[in-house]
């Protein structure tokens, strides 16, 4: 399902995690998903979004069976899934709004995503920068190594949130007591979940020392939180320029395959 992508990682909207107008509330899906306790949904849109590319094209929708042999990992872990989980999984990405209705063809169903805040019909955001395109990356290895079973679904919102936060800079600040102002989780839930990246070894955490003169120990600790390897801001800026390099080589093959005086079209 990946390397039928071609691109190593999805585009995912900021407006996914966080809404963009300061005097507004601000939460958006990921914390409404947390809320209602719904990680098999939330996982099951990153894969939707990740086959987009590819699964726009396909003619027949794939079967149930191909959607739970891929969330379920060969040496076990993380979430059951089954076919009637997987049906509520869906019916709870429509009731969120984040899938088109679903209609059937024969044994399988057509399903089309909604944009990340479920306000209007999905589209790749591409380079667009604006406030409700701007987005970051998950790369492939979020799949391929497993670790969509590994977290649970606070770990899976933090990965979400510092993924958001680091896109353009390399690590953010999160006072617990913010969470729920901010992405709509709890204190709870922000602690724990940075307690499952830490497990899991995917987060880097600095702490900055700062003067509190009214404090037992006279200081305050700041914690700066950055995610490791591939999901690091480095890492998925040099997995996006090599995509963006990929791309262009082949469409200037492309192009040159259409000047060769033996082109004669696409096959059908």
């Amino acid at each position: 399902m990946t390397r039928l992508a071609g691109r190593g990682y999805v585009q995912l909207r900021h407006i996914f995690v966080q809404l963009p107008d300061s005097d507004k509330p601000r939460a958006s899906i990921v914390g409404r998903a947390v809320h209602e306790r719904r990680h098999r949904a939330l996982l099951l849109y990153l894969l939707l979004l990740t086959c987009w590319p590819w699964l726009k094209e396909n003619e027949k929708p794939l079967a149930a069976s191909v959607w739970i042999r891929a969330l379920t990992p060969p040496k076990g872990g993380g979430l059951t899934w089954s076919p009637s989980t997987l049906s509520r999984a869906w019916l709870d990405l429509e009731e969120m709004g984040l899938i088109e209705e679903r209609t059937r063809q024969g044994r399988a169903t057509t399903i089309i995503p909604r944009r990340e805040d479920g306000a209007e019909e999905y589209e790749v955001p591409g380079g667009r920068t604006d406030r409700w395109n701007t987005y970051f990356s998950i790369p492939d290895a979020f799949w391929n190594e497993e670790i969509f079973a590994k977290l649970s679904l606070p770990g899976l919102a933090m990965l979400l949130i510092i993924a958001k936060e680091t896109s353009k800079k390399k690590e953010m600040y999160l006072p617990y007591n913010k969470a729920k102002e901010w992405y709509g989780i709890s204190a709870k839930s922000a602690q724990n979940g940075i307690a499952d990246l830490d497990k899991a070894g995917l987060l880097h955490r600095r702490e900055e020392h700062l003067l509190a003169p009214l404090s037992p120990t006279g200081y305050t600790v700041r914690n700066w939180y950055s995610l490791k390897g591939d999901f690091g801001n480095e890492a998925r800026k040099a997995q996006a320029k090599l995509a963006d390099k990929e791309r262009r080589a082949r469409l200037k093959a492309r192009e040159k395959q259409k000047k060769s005086p033996t082109f004669k079209g696409e096959k059908p």
